[in-house]
């Protein structure tokens, strides 16, 4: 299985890159993972709320084309204990998923249009976090199921 995590910009702050760097790295111990970074169409602009959604919603499809699965973030979505998206991982490979691809929206959140093919959507809680904050989130997540399906002592 291999892993493809979309988002919008890049990471600003330096400190939530080099956690985010740290994660993807060790992510990429255990799975192939790979980062697929749209240009924020809202920088030197002023779009704003659905239009720039909209601007958005076109890349992220286009970065996500070809996945068998889709899977966006968003506040609405399912909510997994660590142990669960580990159990959630290790049946989309028994159903013989080859590509997950995790869709992170921009900072005014995720379009309809993209929340509509997805396959699946996911929350990382009832909190609201800023979309880079949740870039190293979903990486230390995903690092953490990994490590629960593969034995290491990282989940306690």
């Amino acid at each position: 299985m291999r892993l493809r995590i979309c988002w919008i910009g890049k990471t600003r702050n330096a400190q939530i890159d080099a956690l985010t760097g740290d994660y993807l790295a060790r992510v990429r111990h255990l799975v192939p993972c790979e980062i697929a970074e749209a240009r924020d169409p809202a920088r030197g602009g002023d779009l704003k709320g659905d239009e720039r959604r909209a601007a958005e919603a076109k890349q992220l499809l286009k970065l996500a084309e070809g996945s068998n699965r889709i899977v966006v973030l968003d506040e609405r979505g399912r909510q997994f204990s660590s142990p669960e998206l580990a159990r959630w991982f290790e049946a989309e490979q028994n159903r013989g998923t080859r590509e997950i691809t995790f869709v992170i929206g921009g900072a005014e959140g995720i379009s309809s249009a993209v929340a509509e093919r997805a396959h699946f959507s996911l929350s990382l809680g009832r909190m609201t976090w800023t979309h880079e904050i949740c870039r190293m989130l979903l990486l230390e997540q995903i690092y953490r199921a990994f490590g629960i399906l593969k034995h290491i002592p990282y989940h306690k």
